[in-house]
């Protein structure tokens, strides 16, 4: 054991401090944050040698320096320790020390100062009398005040009579008060016991005993109530925590709601080398607000890795009825319509000097009626078995081929089998101006029908060549706008299709439907998605689209095209498969603008213009104003001539949708939304909240209002309110979710820096 003096120049170290976790005039900013708890000072005299102890003062006094008395601004040294103190004694052979009047000993993350110190600096053991306490630990703060502080060895404390919270030094706006809190940084737990949560100076909840985790980790334990008001009355959830292994946990969550009665919900989550997934439920045995009683959710998710080529999963979802979504979930039926239930396999390997690409899988759907009791469910594959492979010759040519059959499965409707054959080749010449992509294939289809409606089984095929031609030009000048230089392109590109026409009447709908009118559905061979239906071909788009780049940075800041299909032949397949003609001789007129005109305001627009009626078929256009995290403005209107409304009702629709975040004071923010129908004079969503933020960022409050359409005049209301402690819990039911998806550019207010 060594032991070394020094000096320095005299004075008293700190006053004691007093026992208030507000003591600091100000809380300090949370981006740059300062210690309660000043760091000790260290000797400046390089590291100390295992074992060995430093002390430095003002004077130092002891026998054969085996016990030693020292005062004026004492530094001492041992390992990572470091204390400074008015004064000490010191013994070297027990390590055990006394410090006063005022200490502030250091270990690391964490710092302790107080009036009078009884210490062991070898088995860091000790006590101290009007302490205040501080640690850190993956950007988590912890601090503290108690009448007494015991140190039970490296990393454990406990505080007795004590408050702590989790904000910046100086800022108790609110904290826990306890007649003891201990911390265990091994064990990543804090307990507090005979505990009062104190915000604002007001006691608002007590319990006898709380813990949590210090740095954030899993921990087994009950998590905070989520509370919410709205068209159901009251409801209240109390979720259970499990942290069973680091790669298991559960959670449990009896939800009370008021109108209805109690739910259980609970999770499952499992995650293994090889593979993971979740298990979420909720039960609701007798609903006192619906003519569904037991009504009960299920999903599960599941992904496994059974090599480096082959991977597989199940995507399982299910409700006990057709309301559940709409009752419970707050959300309209349109949107959960077909509920997925599906096995699949993934293989990829090479073959043939190309990639070979292999789906296999299982499907099927529950499908929900809309609150009118209209429903349409789609065929179940049982199964579908799909390779696609695909090879470059060099950077002109490539191949491609699909292979695929499908077994397709419906209680009302035909039913039987499909096998298609796709092979395709396709050549790529450009250069830094322009490109021409050649392409030609076979779409080859096979069924196998079982008998139907008097109709007996049959066989039928199809057999249709394509060819596609896709070319265009690339134009560039500078330019500048406002003196920001940019670059301008100009590109005309002209895409040309020949497909013969064949009546498909006789083929059946397994999964084929006809895709929107949109721009770039304009080069696209085939108007159909699935492989039943291939429209007849004989015609070229011509469009032309213009860019504007930074000239710096190579970011685009603003595109905008226009197209338009030229007929050579009006033979066009529609959807029931048969043949019409049709007096056209050229499309509808697309148009599309949008971009960042700056980094703050952002636009588009998109116009389907209805040449043949002389009138606009959809029309939509909105922008958005952001200028910094926190406030976020922006308007959009939507026309539509003949679109579907609802339940396969089809009508003209006019809506205009204005949402908003912005700060109305200093840590105050507005959040709102109105999507509102012109053409029937309804609100089909209105928000209106205000969230607020403590100086200095150690809460945030949100109170958020929804109303919302679910049916045919049906809606419902909501109201979200939440309460978040920084670094420690939240109670309420946050509103991140709904805000997030109703206000474009929506920022959380942690991420908005005042």
């Amino acid at each position: 054991m060594a032991l070394a003096t020094g000096f320095a120049a005299s004075g008293s170290l700190v006053a004691a401090p007093s026992l208030s976790l507000g003591d600091a005039a100000v809380c300090h900013a949370p981006d740059a944050p300062q210690q309660m708890v000043a760091a000790p000072q260290s000797s400046g005299e390089g590291a100390v040698p295992p074992g060995a102890t430093r002390v430095n003062a003002d004077s130092l006094n002891g026998q054969s320096q085996t016990r030693v008395h020292a005062k004026g601004d004492v530094v001492v040294e041992r390992g990572t320790q470091t204390l400074n103190a008015d004064w000490i004694d010191y013994d070297q052979q027990s390590q055990q020390l006394k410090a006063g009047d005022a200490f502030t000993l250091a270990d690391g993350n964490s710092r302790v100062s107080g009036s009078n110190l009884a210490y062991n600096l070898g088995s860091q053991e000790g006590e101290a009398e009007a302490a205040r306490f501080e640690a850190e630990n993956d950007n988590r703060r912890l601090q503290g005040v108690g009448e007494k502080i015991q140190m039970a060895g490296k990393n454990r404390y406990r505080l007795s009579q004590a408050k702590f919270n989790t904000c910046n030094p100086g800022d108790d706006s609110w904290y826990i008060e306890a007649a003891s809190i201990d911390a265990d940084y091994d064990k990543n737990i804090g307990v507090a016991r005979n505990a009062k949560f104190v915000f604002g100076g007001v006691p608002l909840m007590y319990t006898p005993w709380i813990d949590f985790p210090l740095n954030g980790d899993r921990k087994s334990g009950l998590m905070t109530p989520t509370v919410k008001i709205g068209s159901d009355g009251f409801e209240l959830g109390v979720p259970y925590y499990f942290n069973l292994a680091p790669n298991y946990d559960a959670t449990v969550k009896p939800h009370f709601i008021s109108r209805r009665g109690l739910q259980l919900g609970g999770q499952f989550r499992y995650l293994q080398p090889k593979y993971q997934g979740s298990v979420n439920g909720e039960w609701l045995p007798d609903d006192r607000a619906s003519e569904h009683h037991n009504r009960y959710k299920l999903d599960w998710q599941h992904r496994h890795q059974f090599s480096t080529k082959l991977s597989g999963g199940i995507d399982f979802h299910q409700v006990s009825d057709n309301d559940y979504y709409r009752d419970l979930m707050g959300s309209s039926t349109s949107s959960n319509v077909n509920l997925n239930r599906q096995l699949w396999l993934d293989h990829q390997t090479e073959a043939w000097g190309g990639r070979l690409s292999s789906y296999f899988t299982l499907q099927k759907y529950q499908t929900l009626a809309s609150s009118s009791g209209y429903k349409d469910p789609p065929y179940a594959m049982l199964p579908r078995l799909s390779s696609n492979w695909s090879r470059h010759f060099n950077d002109t040519y490539s191949a491609n081929v699909l292979a695929q059959a499908t077994y397709f499965s419906h209680r009302d409707k035909q039913e039987g089998a499909r096998v298609v054959l796709n092979p395709s080749f396709m050549a790529d010449f450009h250069n830094d101006w322009g490109f021409v992509r050649p392409k030609v294939g076979v779409h080859a289809t096979y069924y196998d029908l079982r008998a139907f409606e008097g109709e007996r089984a049959r066989h039928v095929s199809r057999i249709l060549p394509t060819f596609s031609v896709d070319s265009g030009m690339v134009f560039e000048r500078p330019w500048r706008w406002r003196d920001e230089g940019l670059i301008q392109t100009l590109e005309p590109r002209l895409f040309y299709t020949y497909i013969p026409k064949r009546s498909q009447n006789d083929l059946p709908l397994f999964d084929a439907s006809e895709n929107s009118f949109t721009y770039e559905q304009l080069f696209r061979e085939n108007r159909f998605s699935g492989q039943d239906r291939i429209n007849a071909a004989n015609f070229i788009t011509a469009a032309l689209q213009t860019r504007l780049y930074d000239d710096k940075t190579g970011a685009e800041r603003l595109s905008a095209g226009v197209g338009q299909r030229y007929y050579f032949n009006k033979d066009t397949v529609l959807l029931d498969g048969s043949i019409a003609k049709t007096e056209r001789d050229r499309s509808d007129i697309l148009v599309f603008a949008r971009g960042n005109i700056n980094d703050q305001w952002r636009v588009e627009a998109n116009w389907h213009y209805n040449e043949n009626l002389k009138t606009s078929e959809n029309f939509d256009a909105g922008w958005r104003y952001s200028p910094e995290p926190g406030k976020a403005v922006s308007m959009r209107y939507k026309f539509g001539r003949y679109e579907e409304i609802y339940d396969g009702n089809y009508g003209k629709i006019r809506q205009i949708d204005a949402a908003v975040q912005w700060p109305i004071r200093r840590n105050y923010y507005i959040v709102a939304r109105q999507n509102y129908d012109l053409t029937h004079s309804r609100s089909l969503q209105q928000l209106l909240g205000i969230e607020y933020q403590s100086p200095c960022r150690c809460w945030s409050a949100s109170v958020v209002g929804q109303r919302y359409i679910t049916g045919i005049n049906e809606s419902k209301n909501a109201v979200f309110f939440q309460l978040q402690l920084r670094n420690l819990t939240s109670v309420g039911n946050n509103p991140f979710e709904q805000l997030r998806t109703a206000i474009p550019g929506y920022s959380s207010i942690y991420e908005v820096k005042h």
